[in-house]
């Protein structure tokens, strides 16, 4: 199963344009987007270089906090007028700028690729959908660039074999009265 990119609504936050990590937050609010899939992306003059592809995946937005892994992990990229403790969410993040010496949030983009209304097989469970998606956006870069981006330190692609039953099936089998 593949998921066609064109047909998802895409936008880019220039992290430059903002002044704190939050308002990543307030936008994705703004615009209503609860599923998505993004990439960092660091602008150079020679071209786009990806820190790293990820996921929604906690359901913030439920508690009024969209976009809550992307502003954790942005808030941990040099630049900010605050930084958050190193010890905070997100610190994965620090793992990835030490391969990107002199990094600065003015340099670095986000990606960001609304599933929101996606027709999710399985209205549940999104979590299937959107991990297909982000091992797309990898496996094109591992086609590319002959390596995964310096954040995905592992494969996800064992996701796709697995199994599992669609509303469609499951209100096939079972009559609900």
């Amino acid at each position: 199963m593949l998921i066609d990119i064109t047909k998802l609504p895409s936008w880019r936050v220039t992290l430059s344009k903002l002044n704190t990590a939050s308002q990543i937050k307030r936008l994705m609010k703004l615009k209503g987007i609860t599923d998505y899939c993004y990439s960092f992306i660091i602008v150079t003059p020679i071209g786009d270089i990806i820190m790293k592809y990820g996921q929604s995946g906690d359901n913030d937005w439920q508690r009024g906090s969209y976009g809550e892994r992307i502003y954790r992990q942005a808030f941990h990229i040099p630049g900010w007028p605050t930084q958050p403790s190193p010890n905070s969410a997100g610190k994965d993040m620090l793992d990835i700028i030490q391969h990107f010496p002199g990094i600065h949030k003015d340099t670095v983009c986000i990606q960001v690729w609304d599933m929101t209304n996606y027709p999710f097989a399985v209205a549940s469970d999104h979590r299937h959908e959107l991990t297909i998606l982000e091992n797309q956006l990898i496996s094109a870069h591992i086609t590319s660039h002959g390596t995964m981006p310096i954040g995905n330190i592992k494969s996800e692609n064992h996701i796709t074999q697995k199994t599992r039953v669609t509303d469609e099936v499951f209100n096939n089998v079972f009559e609900f009265v």
